[in-house]
């Protein structure tokens, strides 16, 4: 796999869920550095805990985002939401597996989280950003 690079086209336009999606970043570089470069007697117990934070990272920031698009009155928040609750279904099911030992943490997982990352990133969050611009901008 290869790391995200922030870029300021990632940007919302907001100070603080921009640091969150740069640790969120820094949270799945570090995974995908762990799967290249760990040592394998350590590997199962770093992918566990890298992914758990993943996990905790991601219901953390989900809630912020939800509070930050009710406070601006973002009319696609319900829409979005689901999709927050979607993933974060989604990495709970994987964390259960990889603990079980029925998933190995690998290209496809990785790949599957980093272009939900990137897509949710550049376009659904976009699309807030938008909103409060234009909000912003009849006021």
């Amino acid at each position: 796999m290869s790391q995200i690079k922030w870029s300021d086209s990632m940007s919302v336009n907001n100070a603080v869920l921009d640091a969150q999606h740069k640790e969120w970043i820094a949270i799945y570089n570090r995974m995908d550095n762990i799967l290249l470069h760990g040592e394998l007697g350590q590997l199962d117990n770093a992918v566990i805990d890298a992914f758990k934070a993943m996990q905790e990272y991601a219901s953390y920031h989900f809630r912020q985002e939800e509070e930050y698009m009710e406070e601006i009155g973002y009319p696609d928040r319900v829409m979005h939401k689901r999709m927050h609750t979607d993933f974060d279904d989604q990495l709970y099911n994987y964390s259960k597996e990889i603990r079980r030992g029925d998933l190995v943490l690998g290209t496809e997982v990785m790949s599957i989280l980093k272009n939900w990352l990137l897509n949710h990133i550049m376009r659904e969050d976009q699309q807030y950003c938008v909103f409060l611009t234009q909000k912003e901008a009849d006021a």
